[in-house]
């Protein structure tokens, strides 16, 4: 159980994901916590390294940005759109049990969840402030060349949808309520990709 419910917590707004105009702190979000010590916006490994395997992942996810980030031209969203693909890809490869958690975790299942929706979210922002880049698009382009379940941006939010029902019913109302409140707001708002 990795997700941080003490804080540091971090604002999302349900529309844009972590709102890049603001620095992972819009106005009018919803606080949620981080998970481990890579999952989030903000931090990376300050409490050390990955916790789990969903953790590793985060860390994996972090490090391409970093790198895209101090290349000469900095981090393209082209960029930002492969390193979030690479994560959805590794969320999907990781092992399920027969309750339907991920590492046999609610936590980890509920943040997997969150996580598909938030960079969905980030993706679209992305794709409005762009321009006619089609950033959606190539998000989509991307995970139909991974193998693996996730083969577009609907099945990535289906996926979604299911992790958040499935950790939400086993992780205590009083700490999830956040989480809880921005997955309605997703399944309204992401209605016409979820199966």
């Amino acid at each position: 159980m990795y997700i941080n419910w003490e804080g540091p917590l971090i604002t999302i707004n349900p529309e844009h994901g972590t709102d890049l105009q603001f620095q992972g702190n819009p106005p009018k979000g919803i606080k949620v916590p981080n998970y481990g010590n890579f999952g989030g916006p903000l931090i990376s490994g300050e409490g050390g390294g990955p916790v789990d395997s969903l953790d590793e992942l985060f860390q994996s996810h972090d490090a391409e940005i970093l790198k895209a980030s101090q290349d000469a031209g900095g981090l393209t969203p082209q960029e930002l759109v492969h390193a979030h693909a690479v994560l959805f890809e590794g969320i999907d490869d990781l092992p399920i049990n027969k309750d339907g958690l991920l590492l046999g975790d609610p936590e980890a299942t509920l943040y997997a969840g969150f996580t598909l929706f938030a960079l969905t979210a980030s993706v679209m922002q992305l794709d409005e402030l762009d321009g006619p880049n089609d950033l959606l698009d190539q998000f989509d382009a991307q995970l139909q060349l991974a193998p693996g379940a996730l083969d577009d941006v609907s099945a990535a939010l289906t996926k979604a949808a299911q992790y958040m029902e499935i950790g939400l019913e086993a992780v205590p109302s009083n700490e999830s309520k956040g989480l809880n409140g921005l997955f309605h707001i997703w399944e309204h708002q992401f209605d016409d990709f979820i199966a």
